[in-house]
């Protein structure tokens, strides 16, 4: 166990406290028991204490992450608490004079509540009540346009009188608050130690970036990067959706696996560019979410062409069809085509994304909108896979 500097309160009186708890698995006292990886104190009295877990026992576990939680709640001058599970065992010392970022709520709050949201010992997957359908926005390639689809989409599927929330699960790189217009909001407490989203446009919100410093990057691991996500997603107060969109980081890693096996995913929406160096890595993406059993609803290409305003012909920018000919091959729906828009950009920009407005842009993403609610239809929320260790 690593300790780091701190002032107040001390670190050891936190490690003091945990001595209370038992190892479930040894029955000696947590501390003793090799089971605490990292504790960190910051001087504003922010704790975080990453824990060493195992996905067999994933129920014992998250038991454990909540008693040492509440355990340090009760100290005197603790303004806010996280404990992760992690089953990495290289997870690296911050430097010193590290604090925690924060602005706003905390992501996992001084949370007084009751435990966690069930998860289910067989598959993995979080119980996240109210929302009917998750969708996951992806790329396997960066710098695509994800997060502009995501954000749009989310418009078009709202002006189609559906409920709709969207949750940030790019932490190194959240562009959620800039593209809203809400940089300079940030997440309440809700009822129950819950996390009350941002609102705007008639949507919830939520991103890493409402509770992190604009210029702080974000050096996490992959262990802390899935523990950031799933805390999003069950400890926010979603309420009531019939859509959750989730804008995931670009590539296959970590994020993308924590959601497909510890989220029921109702199906993915696959973005990319029509050049071949984007192409190439679509397949990568389909393939990932085949294998854990989530639906591809369908390839949208963006960035697909340029028409000018004057003559109305098409330049073809990065090629042509690209991403049409992809889906054929791999046997996936088509859902449309995004066109290289001025006004896409300066929505993204501005925080007024371009669905909002009457225009070609706006009638492109309804199109797509209506395309992933007709390739829902009939199909039923997959249970996230079993994850078998040998």
């Amino acid at each position: 166990m690593r300790f780091f500097k701190s002032t107040r309160p001390d670190a050891e009186l936190v490690s003091e406290a945990l001595k209370s708890i038992a190892d479930p698995a040894t029955g000696t006292p947590v501390t003793e028991a090799g089971r605490i990886d990292q504790l960190l104190v910051t001087k504003e009295g922010d704790v975080t204490i990453t824990l060493y877990g195992a996905p067999q026992t994933l129920e014992r576990d998250e038991r454990l992450r909540y008693e040492v939680e509440q355990a340090v709640v009760a100290l005197k001058g603790i303004n806010s608490v996280r404990v992760m599970l992690t089953a990495h065992s290289e997870t690296p010392a911050p430097s010193a004079g590290q604090q925690r970022v924060t602005k706003g709520a905390d992501l996992a709050g001084k949370s007084t509540s009751k435990p966690a949201p069930a998860v289910t010992a067989k598959s993995g997957t979080l119980d996240i009540p109210g929302i009917k359908h998750i969708i996951a926005v992806a790329s396997a390639k960066g710098g695509v346009g994800k997060s502009t689809l995501s954000l749009n989409l989310a418009i078009a599927l709202r002006d189609q009188g559906l409920r709709v929330g969207i949750m940030d699960a790019d932490v190194y790189g959240p562009s959620l608050p800039t593209m809203t217009g809400t940089v300079e909001s940030h997440p309440g407490k809700g009822d129950g130690g819950k996390i009350t989203p941002v609102e705007a446009f008639g949507m919830k919100l939520m991103s890493i970036g409402y509770i992190s410093d604009v210029d702080a990057p974000m050096i996490w691991r992959g262990p802390i990067v899935m523990s950031a996500i799933t805390q999003m997603l069950k400890d926010v107060q979603w309420g009531e959706l019939d859509m959750l969109i989730i804008d995931t980081p670009p590539g296959t890693g970590d994020a993308q696996l924590t959601l497909a096996q510890r989220v029921s995913l109702s199906g993915a929406v696959i973005v990319s560019t029509p050049q071949e160096v984007a192409l190439a890595d679509v397949r990568r993406g389909v393939a990932m979410f085949r294998k854990t059993d989530v639906p591809v609803l369908g390839i949208v290409e963006n960035m697909a062409y340029f028409e000018d305003p004057v003559s109305q012909n098409r330049t073809y920018l990065f090629g042509e069809g690209g991403a049409r000919r992809m889906a054929e091959t791999l046997d996936v729906p088509f859902l449309g085509e995004v066109p290289l828009l001025q006004a896409i950009r300066e929505g993204g920009d501005t925080g007024k994304p371009a669905a909002l407005s009457e225009g070609t842009s706006s009638a492109v993403y309804a199109d797509i909108a209506q395309q992933v609610r007709a390739g829902l239809e009939g199909v039923s929320v997959p249970v996230g896979p079993e994850i078998v260790f040998e």
